[in-house]
């Protein structure tokens, strides 16, 4: 037997197994004796062409090559993607990347946003900024959290961790406390999207 099937069948291999099987609910080693690893490969290979699909729907007719640093990364995080929804988002960052007459803010930081972000977060994120480009105020416009979700209370606080939303203040005009106007902190029941909140959601956008 050679090499590799001495240490797929090893003891160490049969722990690792096992331990696999509990944390991604695949082993190691399948029935074949097919490594883990070449079936994560083959399912970043899925997701990519899946990305590929998507992308080819919404690319400019007038593209152009990223940097290089900014396209390995991209396609190297969004290849773990399985959700369609965010493939949709990865493939919109990436046609507005390639976007020879994109209008807007793109940068690396973007991909370690996007890739921090669980479904119910995009589909909140979403949400959120469409209200805000429904009113007449737009983005001046503070939201307010209706009821008190748990998940979206949570979802509200990664936000807030990535820097897209911020805490909801209100300036009291015309009163004047040492010079200064008085200030009402309304943590995260009204809050507002940030600039950077902006230019994300419109990367990832089309």
């Amino acid at each position: 037997m050679g090499a590799v099937g001495d240490i797929i069948n090893s003891k160490p291999i049969e722990s690792l197994t096992i331990f696999f099987s509990e944390i991604v609910g695949k082993p190691l080693v399948d029935g074949a004796g097919i490594l883990y690893g070449d079936a994560v490969k083959a399912k970043r290979i899925s997701n990519t062409l899946k990305l590929e699909e998507k992308y080819k729907l919404v690319k400019s007719d007038e593209s152009k090559p990223t940097a290089l640093s900014f396209g390995y990364k991209l396609l190297e995080k969004a290849s773990l993607e399985d959700d369609e929804n965010l493939l949709e988002k990865w493939a919109n960052l990436l046609g507005n990347a390639t976007d020879k007459n994109y209008e807007g803010s793109i940068r690396k930081i973007f991909i370690d946003t996007l890739e921090s972000l669980e479904p119910i977060d995009v589909k909140i994120f979403d949400d959120i900024n469409k209200f805000c480009l429904s009113q007449h105020s737009k983005y001046e416009t503070m939201v307010t959290l209706n009821g008190s979700d748990y998940e979206k209370k949570e979802s509200l606080n990664v936000l807030l961790s990535l820097g897209l939303i911020t805490y909801g203040v209100t300036i009291t005009e015309g009163i004047k406390i040492g010079g200064h106007s008085p200030t009402t902190f309304h943590g995260l029941q009204n809050f507002k999207v940030t600039e950077m909140g902006q230019s994300f959601y419109k990367s990832v956008s089309k």
